[in-house]
């Protein structure tokens, strides 16, 4: 059973790359069983009972809440940490870190927008290409504005080198009755 209680073992969360670290720790918890502790919908229970008695179910939470504090608290850097040391459960800990680095501030969601409008292929391949139109979408869903499969595909196709004018047009032909998914494309 100790084994299974290590540390993560994901790169440290050092700010820009939030949203991948959130979805590698959210994976992380759910093979424990410890998401309801930090989404909320595992309420912690009194410490008492009506006897006086310590609450079983509390104590066993209050391990687990420990647990997945510690973890946090090793999955971030250094800096990061100072600015959560005031919280006590890993509910607020959480919250502060999705708080602080999905910023739906109207600047954020115009700058992310602007990128993903304006991406071009440049001297990368196409997956990195699409890759990098991919993040630009998933921080925009994160602050709350999620960009249509279809619009981020016509983002993509703007951007692609001019040699590709031979996909494109075979694509837009393709397309012209019915909707490709971003798999298919």
């Amino acid at each position: 059973m100790a084994s299974s209680l290590q540390n993560p073992q994901f790169p440290k969360l050092d700010g820009p790359d939030y949203l991948t670290w959130r979805i590698q720790f959210l994976v992380f918890l759910r093979s424990h069983d410890m998401v309801g502790l930090v989404d909320g919908t595992n309420h912690a229970p009194a410490k008492t009972l009506s006897d006086g008695s310590m609450d079983p179910v509390f104590s066993s939470k209050s391990k687990k809440d420990n647990n997945i504090l510690n973890w946090l608290y090793a999955s971030i850097t250094e800096k990061l940490v100072s600015t959560i040391l005031n919280l006590e459960t890993s509910k607020q800990v959480w919250d502060a870190l999705q708080s602080r680095f999905s910023s739906t501030s109207q600047s954020r969601v115009a700058l992310l927008k602007r990128q993903l409008q304006t991406i071009s292929q440049g001297n990368r391949n196409c997956l990195s290409y699409i890759e990098e139109a991919k993040l630009f979408s998933n921080q925009l869903s994160v602050a709350g504005k999620p960009v249509e499969e279809q619009d981020l595909i016509s983002y993509l196709l703007s951007g692609l080198k001019p040699q590709f004018m031979p996909f494109i047009t075979a694509f837009t032909f393709a397309t012209r009755d019915k909707e490709l998914s971003l798999d298919d494309f």
